[in-house]
């Protein structure tokens, strides 16, 4: 049976899913894990062998690493195809420039050189732009624009007040824009925003929007962005998908001596996480949720706490702590330091353990229930 075309499929009636997939450099690969079990889970309930998630999910979003992935599920990639994209993509774009580790470079050079991310997108993306009839559900792609200091929300909606504008973008310098860490990758320029503007953009994960889902709602719900569907906890299905979860506490007696340069890593850290945890926040207050996590002592997990009366969406969030006790309770006996190796975004060496962590952590987490039949595409 073919597909509807975007505009149609956008403004069909009924329930709506959303996707959302955080940042985080190679450890994407961990939320692929989650992917490729919702995957075959929700394949086996169609009974359908070449089943996709851009059959099921009707918006896609993601931040940096989590933009390639949702990019290409939105063109309808198998997640193992994903996969093994990844695997080549992690080895290829994380390599160190050379002579980075000279004291100058280090300071006036991005670690890594764009060229083989550029080439992967270019390949896998080709020709296609941010409006391409082809990209089979909504789009949503987080970035930073550097020169504005303005979020971008780029999305596919043929009804987004910039679409216009924005739709003959090529779809690889969106996706490029989006994952262009500070330090780690050069930003990236792109020529024509509309009106012949030039623009700077660097990574969506130096937002507020790292972990891209309450955005993502705002795109399926305001009436800037096109979408404009109805909420409600029958009405939005919001999942969204992590890379792992980590928070850097330095000693006591250390931050007392800590010099200019320690106290912006650490607070930089810090505001990414605050960002991360206020998300979190404002989702499991606004939505009925089978999957809450606890915030903090004081407000608990926010069950019982709805400003409606009643949820304006269903939302889950799958996420695991890079530390011994949770990577224990999913079966992966690893140490302080074997857990703390996995925190860093571009160290090739942990996609296997990555991987692996993705894959365990799915299996605890990710159940059948929690997409409800009252989800399913009629």
């Amino acid at each position: 049976m073919p597909r509807p075309a975007l505009a149609d499929r956008i403004r069909e009636p009924g329930p709506k899913r959303l996707l959302a997939l955080d940042g985080g450099g190679v450890r994407g690969l961990l939320t692929i894990g989650y992917l490729d079990r919702i995957e075959q889970m929700l394949k086996a309930r169609a009974g359908r062998e070449d089943f996709v998630l851009a059959d099921y999910f009707d918006l896609i979003g993601g931040t940096s690493t989590g933009a390639i992935i949702a990019t290409m599920l939105a063109l309808g990639f198998p997640v193992s195809r994903i996969r093994d994209l990844y695997l080549t993509l992690g080895r290829e774009a994380f390599r160190p420039r050379r002579n980075w580790l000279h004291p100058i470079a280090k300071v006036l050079k991005a670690r890594f050189d764009a060229a083989p991310l550029e080439r992967l997108l270019r390949h896998e993306l080709s020709d296609r732009t941010l409006g391409s009839p082809d990209i089979q559900d909504g789009l949503m792609i987080v970035a930073k624009r550097a020169d504005t200091g303005s979020v971008w929300q780029l999305v596919n909606s043929p009804d987004q007040v910039f679409y216009a504008k924005n739709k003959d973008i090529p779809l690889w310098e969106v996706v490029r824009s989006s994952t262009a860490a500070p330090t780690y990758f050069d930003p990236q320029a792109i020529r024509d925003v509309g009106e012949g503007e030039e623009a700077i953009f660097v990574d969506g994960g130096v937002s507020m929007h790292n972990d891209p889902a309450l955005a993502l709602l705002m795109a399926a719900t305001l009436k800037g962005f096109g979408f404009r569907w109805p909420m409600g906890e029958d009405n939005i299905l919001v999942c969204s998908a992590g890379t792992g979860s980590f928070f850097k506490l330095p000693r006591k007696d250390a931050l007392r001596t800590y010099n200019n340069l320690q106290w912006v890593a650490l607070l930089i850290s810090q505001l990414l996480n605050d960002a991360s945890e206020l998300n979190q926040t404002v989702l499991q207050w606004l939505g009925t949720s089978p999957t809450p996590q606890m915030i903090d002592r004081q407000i608990g997990d926010l069950s019982e706490d709805r400003p409606a009366g009643k949820g304006l969406l269903t939302y889950l969030r799958y996420d695991i702590p890079l530390e011994p006790s949770a990577l224990a309770a999913v079966g992966l006996p690893f140490d302080a330091e074997h857990s703390q190796r996995l925190w860093e975004m571009s160290d090739v060496r942990n996609l296997a353990d990555l991987k692996a962590v993705g894959e365990a952590a799915a299996r605890a987490q990710v159940k059948e229930e929690h997409f409800p039949p009252r989800f399913d595409r009629k």
